[in-house]
Protein backbone atom coordinates (compact mmCIF):
# COMPACT_ATOMS: atom_id res chain seq x y z
CA UNK A 1 0.00 0.00 0.00
CA UNK A 2 1.72 3.48 -1.21
CA UNK A 3 0.34 6.84 -0.49
CA UNK A 4 1.39 9.31 -2.84
CA UNK A 5 2.35 12.61 -2.54
CA UNK A 6 -0.51 15.26 -5.31
CA UNK A 7 1.97 17.77 -4.88
CA UNK A 8 5.06 16.89 -5.53
CA UNK A 9 4.44 12.51 -6.87
CA UNK A 10 6.80 11.25 -4.19
CA UNK A 11 5.27 8.00 -3.03
CA UNK A 12 5.82 6.53 0.22
CA UNK A 13 5.71 3.00 1.21
CA UNK A 14 2.64 2.71 3.85
CA UNK A 15 2.65 -0.83 4.50
CA UNK A 16 4.33 -3.59 2.09
CA UNK A 17 3.76 -7.45 4.25
CA UNK A 18 6.47 -9.74 3.01
CA UNK A 19 6.61 -13.79 3.33
CA UNK A 20 9.13 -15.95 2.61
CA UNK A 21 9.78 -19.66 2.31
CA UNK A 22 12.96 -20.44 4.15
CA UNK A 23 13.13 -24.07 4.21
CA UNK A 24 14.88 -25.01 7.24
CA UNK A 25 16.02 -22.05 8.59
CA UNK A 26 19.91 -22.67 9.72
CA UNK A 27 20.43 -19.57 11.83
CA UNK A 28 17.23 -17.85 12.64
CA UNK A 29 19.57 -14.74 13.63
CA UNK A 30 20.42 -13.85 9.96
CA UNK A 31 17.31 -14.65 8.37
CA UNK A 32 15.29 -11.38 8.69
CA UNK A 33 18.16 -9.18 8.20
CA UNK A 34 18.24 -11.14 4.68
CA UNK A 35 14.67 -10.88 3.98
CA UNK A 36 14.65 -6.98 4.78
CA UNK A 37 17.99 -6.48 2.69
CA UNK A 38 16.28 -8.40 0.22
CA UNK A 39 13.19 -6.29 0.55
CA UNK A 40 15.16 -2.79 0.13
CA UNK A 41 17.44 -4.23 -2.68
CA UNK A 42 14.06 -4.79 -4.41
CA UNK A 43 12.80 -0.99 -3.27
CA UNK A 44 15.94 0.75 -4.94
CA UNK A 45 14.97 -0.21 -8.54
CA UNK A 46 11.53 0.04 -8.00
CA UNK A 47 11.55 3.44 -7.02
CA UNK A 48 14.98 4.97 -6.77
CA UNK A 49 17.78 3.47 -9.43
CA UNK A 50 18.21 4.46 -12.95
CA UNK A 51 21.42 4.84 -15.42
CA UNK A 52 20.50 7.72 -17.77
CA UNK A 53 22.89 8.11 -20.80
CA UNK A 54 23.01 10.89 -22.97
CA UNK A 55 23.30 10.72 -27.30
CA UNK A 56 26.77 9.49 -27.31
CA UNK A 57 26.85 7.05 -24.75
CA UNK A 58 27.99 9.07 -21.85
CA UNK A 59 26.72 7.87 -18.15
CA UNK A 60 24.58 11.30 -17.51
CA UNK A 61 25.21 10.53 -13.34
CA UNK A 62 28.22 9.68 -12.51
CA UNK A 63 27.94 9.27 -8.99
CA UNK A 64 26.08 8.61 -5.79
CA UNK A 65 24.38 12.21 -6.15
CA UNK A 66 22.79 10.98 -8.90
CA UNK A 67 21.83 7.70 -8.12
CA UNK A 68 20.15 6.77 -4.78
CA UNK A 69 20.81 3.89 -3.15
CA UNK A 70 18.02 3.75 -0.13
CA UNK A 71 19.16 4.05 2.80
CA UNK A 72 17.57 3.43 6.46
CA UNK A 73 15.55 7.27 5.75
CA UNK A 74 13.92 6.03 2.52
CA UNK A 75 13.12 1.87 3.82
CA UNK A 76 10.03 1.03 5.12
CA UNK A 77 8.62 -0.69 7.99
CA UNK A 78 9.13 -4.11 6.22
CA UNK A 79 5.98 -6.66 7.95
CA UNK A 80 7.52 -10.02 7.41
CA UNK A 81 6.89 -13.49 7.91
CA UNK A 82 8.37 -16.77 7.44
CA UNK A 83 7.33 -20.29 6.22
CA UNK A 84 8.62 -23.33 6.09
CA UNK A 85 9.17 -26.30 3.10
CA UNK A 86 12.16 -28.27 3.84
CA UNK A 87 14.08 -28.27 0.11
CA UNK A 88 14.10 -31.78 -0.87
CA UNK A 89 17.42 -30.54 -3.15
CA UNK A 90 19.56 -29.83 0.29
CA UNK A 91 20.78 -32.33 2.68
CA UNK A 92 19.35 -30.07 5.80
CA UNK A 93 16.13 -28.82 3.43
CA UNK A 94 17.73 -25.05 3.80
CA UNK A 95 16.94 -22.47 0.79
CA UNK A 96 18.49 -19.49 -0.03
CA UNK A 97 16.38 -16.88 1.90
CA UNK A 98 16.42 -12.83 0.38
CA UNK A 99 16.36 -13.55 -3.06
CA UNK A 100 12.78 -13.72 -3.71
CA UNK A 101 12.11 -10.57 -1.73
CA UNK A 102 14.41 -9.23 -4.28
CA UNK A 103 12.72 -10.37 -7.52
CA UNK A 104 9.05 -10.06 -5.98
CA UNK A 105 9.34 -5.80 -4.59
CA UNK A 106 9.79 -4.01 -7.75
CA UNK A 107 6.82 -5.72 -9.21
CA UNK A 108 4.69 -5.47 -5.94
CA UNK A 109 5.93 -1.86 -5.74
CA UNK A 110 5.47 -0.60 -8.68
CA UNK A 111 1.67 -2.48 -8.97
CA UNK A 112 1.01 -0.42 -5.70
CA UNK A 113 1.68 2.55 -7.23
CA UNK A 114 -0.88 1.63 -10.21
CA UNK A 115 -3.51 0.49 -8.04
CA UNK A 116 -3.29 3.80 -6.01
CA UNK A 117 -3.64 5.72 -9.46
CA UNK A 118 -5.93 2.91 -11.25
CA UNK A 119 -9.07 5.53 -10.70
CA UNK A 120 -7.41 7.87 -12.82
CA UNK A 121 -7.30 5.86 -15.87
CA UNK A 122 -3.25 4.76 -15.51
CA UNK A 123 -2.75 1.74 -15.78
CA UNK A 124 1.04 0.97 -15.96
CA UNK A 125 4.22 3.33 -15.15
CA UNK A 126 7.62 2.06 -15.94
CA UNK A 127 10.15 1.75 -13.30
CA UNK A 128 11.96 3.45 -11.66
CA UNK A 129 9.07 5.35 -10.67
CA UNK A 130 10.60 8.77 -9.68
CA UNK A 131 8.60 11.45 -8.43
CA UNK A 132 8.43 13.42 -11.31
CA UNK A 133 6.80 10.58 -13.34
CA UNK A 134 4.56 10.59 -10.82
CA UNK A 135 3.94 14.40 -10.72
CA UNK A 136 3.47 14.56 -14.76
CA UNK A 137 0.52 11.54 -14.23
CA UNK A 138 -1.06 13.12 -12.30
CA UNK A 139 -0.55 16.60 -14.16
CA UNK A 140 -2.15 15.17 -17.52
CA UNK A 141 -4.94 13.67 -15.31
CA UNK A 142 -5.99 17.19 -14.22
CA UNK A 143 -4.84 16.45 -10.33
CA UNK A 144 -3.45 19.40 -9.36
CA UNK A 145 -2.43 20.40 -5.37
Amino acid sequence: MVDIDKGTGEVKIRRFVAVDDCGNIINPMIVDGQIHGGLTMGLAPALYEEITYDEDGNIRGGSFMDYLLPTAVETPRWETDKTTTPSPHHPLGAKGVGESATVGAPAAIANAVVDALWHLGVRHIDIPIAPWKVWKVLRECGVTE
